[in-house]
């Protein structure tokens, strides 16, 4: 059987059909956050395609009850149809709606990192910070889609000794505030930092001996260590994946975040054998998690 399967994500919309074995045989993709009329452009992508079931793994917020997405990187769509669309273009071809993080994580733990956990977090540090569960061997999705999106859980508050940190959302003190890529740039070049304006080059700065550089990454992964351990002691996870952008600056990124989530963790008590994994499957998680559950969503129709 042949899937379609889309993951929309900050930048860009993925597009690809794979088989049965979750491999991708055909591959297009188109921006997502440039375009005057996304669903123009995306509509004239889909509509050549056949296939015999659909998953589409999109940004949050989105709605499993009525098959809605509103990502916040398309300001137009808001509450968009996209179920009902694209079940007009290609009718006939059951459609399975998901998260993209849950994606990721479903696809990192059936076929990456994660493979034999029967209870696993994943998470994105990218140009946002996401996260998904796979819990007793399925993902979890909560009531409306959105579980597991802790990038908005605040880790901070506001009072006369801590004047306020607002996130792009209107919350205080959210973990994305501190966590995310454009953030880490954007603390360090508020304290003197002249590099270029990405998360490669302020890596590579650090590497460098930087010391605003090393402060900001430094910054970042305690406040990523500090929200990981937020969700373990909610739901007991033991294996902790993390892929995105981000997560690939090797040991500049990773030796200070596995010291802050050891000193975060061991209060908990139950958390000293945490397993933590650098993802495998890249930039393809959230096309292969759609996949997957493409396939298990047909199966209970």
């Amino acid at each position: 059987m042949k899937t379609l399967a889309l993951d929309i994500g900050a930048t860009k919309i993925a597009i690809a059909l794979l088989d049965d074995e979750h491999n991708i045989q055909e591959r297009l993709q188109l921006p997502s956050n440039t375009l005057t009329n996304v669903w123009q452009e995306l509509a004239v992508l889909l509509r050549p395609l056949k296939a015999d079931r659909i998953g589409i793994a999109s940004a949050g917020p989105i709605n499993l009850r009525s098959g809605t997405i509103s990502p916040v990187n398309i300001p137009q769509w808001r509450n968009f149809p996209i179920v009902d669309l694209i079940s007009e273009i290609i009718p006939g071809s059951p459609i399975g709606l998901l998260g993209d993080c849950t994606a990721v994580a479903l696809a990192e733990n059936k076929l990456g990192a994660g493979f034999g956990s029967k209870n696993m977090l994943g998470v994105v540090v990218s140009t946002g910070i996401g996260g998904g569960l796979v819990l007793n061997g399925h993902a979890y999705h909560g009531d409306t889609g959105n579980a597991a999106l802790f990038g908005h859980h605040s880790i901070e508050f506001a009072d006369d000794l801590n004047p306020a940190n607002i996130c792009d959302c209107g919350r205080t003190g959210c973990l994305e505030n501190s966590a995310r890529g454009p953030k880490m740039v954007e603390f360090a070049r508020v304290n003197g930092w002249n590099g270029e304006e990405n998360f490669i080059a302020l890596a590579e700065s650090a590497r460098g001996g930087d010391p605003i550089a090393l402060q900001a990454i430094d910054r970042g992964t305690k406040a990523l260590a500090v929200g990981i351990t937020n969700v373990l002691n909610i739901t007991d996870v033991h294996t902790v994946v993390i892929g995105g952008g981000v997560s690939f600056a090797g040991p500049i990124y990773w030796d200070p975040f596995l010291a802050h989530f050891a000193h975060e963790r061991s209060f908990a008590g139950f958390l000293d054998d945490v397993t933590v994994l650098p993802a495998k499957l890249k930039q393809d998680a959230g096309l292969i998690g759609a996949s997957l559950f493409a396939a298990e969503y047909a199966a209970t129709i």
